[in-house]
């Protein structure tokens, strides 16, 4: 249905998909692909290149980065295309267990509303419960 791509700053990105490969095993359906911002590499041409490798025509792809408005979200929006890469900024590990184990969606826009809810309804402040 659709691909996964982390891009973030530093080596966060590698971190999440190794934690979500430790959780699933090898209940992962689809592959995950990362790209790392490297603070000391200003060449944004090698990033856009990286990600161009892992945009398959034909194929939706998921793209998930750290946060708004930062590096990674900047250089992914310019590959964001209506109904066939999305992006989505805040990533965390809820949002990424259920991008890499979701199935029998309708379309790659009710997956990713999906996904996102996901990811938001997992943060939780534990002096909000009344535990």
């Amino acid at each position: 249905m659709f691909n996964i791509l982390i891009i973030t700053h530093g080596l966060l990105s590698e971190e999440l998909k190794l934690s979500v490969e430790f959780i699933l095993g090898k209940k992962i359906i689809r592959k995950i692909f990362t790209v790392s911002i490297d603070k000391d590499s200003r060449d944004f041409d090698t990033y856009s290149n990286r990600i161009s490798n892992f945009l398959i025509e034909g194929e939706n792809t998921l793209i998930f980065t750290d946060m708004f408005g930062g590096t990674p979200s900047n250089i992914s929006l310019a590959y964001f295309k209506k109904g066939s890469v999305e992006i989505i900024s805040g990533v965390n590990l809820p949002m990424l267990i259920k991008a890499a184990t979701i199935d029998g969606c309708e379309s790659f826009e009710e997956a990713v509303k999906i996904i996102k809810s996901s990811g938001q309804k997992n943060i939780i402040a534990a002096g909000e419960l009344n535990i």
